[in-house]
């Protein structure tokens, strides 16, 4: 899919490891959301957004209780969703109870992007904390992945808006990716790498 997001490209690579089969909730997407064919498995996804100006199959507040049966999904997406929630613990409360047991949460995070409202932007969260919440709302096999190389992943960026091609972004997402392995190569525990400078981050859990 073409976008000049490195973070962007950095989900869909991650997206498209993940296997999911059964009835899948994508909350805050939209039918256009180019990500729903990424992962493997056999799915069928159900779209919710607060906005159906957005193209949705649901229409609901996440930050409310959601008008969706217990245990009636085998996995909840939330892609690019919860730093838009100021009550983001009920919207994880949510997606648990929605869920069937066994069932996957699945959501992605931006961490160093700029403030972009849709319609607020409220919160950044690290791997400690990703970890701390699921676990506290009941989640099982939390695993959380950094999304970017480092620095230089971050230097391009804050300077996203001045390209203006997407040719031209493949190109300089290359240079950005090939500097930071570089510099990891040469010393992996620098404070420069996606440990400590991350793009965002991809997450998962199960609930029991």
């Amino acid at each position: 899919m073409k976008t000049k997001s490195f973070l962007r490209r950095e989900e869909y690579k991650a997206l498209s490891r993940i296997t999911v089969n059964g009835k899948i909730l994508d909350v805050g997407g939209s039918k256009k959301s180019g990500y729903h064919q990424l992962m493997g498995g056999e799915y069928e996804i159900v779209t919710a957004n607060i906005d159906e100006t957005y193209g949705t199959d649901l229409t609901f507040d996440a930050e409310k209780v959601w008008p969706i049966e217990d245990e009636s999904y085998d996995a909840v997406l939330f892609i690019n969703v919860l730093e838009h929630l100021f009550q983001y613990r009920t919207a994880l409360q949510e997606g648990r109870r929605v869920l069937r047991k066994e069932g996957k949460v699945i959501g992605v995070v931006p961490f160093m992007l700029n403030v972009h409202g849709s319609p607020n932007d409220y919160f950044r969260y690290t791997r400690t904390a990703l970890e701390q919440l699921l676990i506290d709302e009941g989640f099982t096999d939390v695993h959380v992945q950094e999304l970017g190389t480092g620095a230089f992943s971050v230097v391009y960026h804050c300077l996203l808006g001045f390209v203006p091609w997407n040719w031209l972004a493949t190109i300089l997402i290359a240079v950005c990716r090939a500097l930071d392995a570089v510099v990891y190569m040469f010393k992996p525990n620098n404070k420069m790498s996606a440990v400590y400078m991350p793009l965002g981050y991809i997450f998962e859990g199960v609930r029991t």
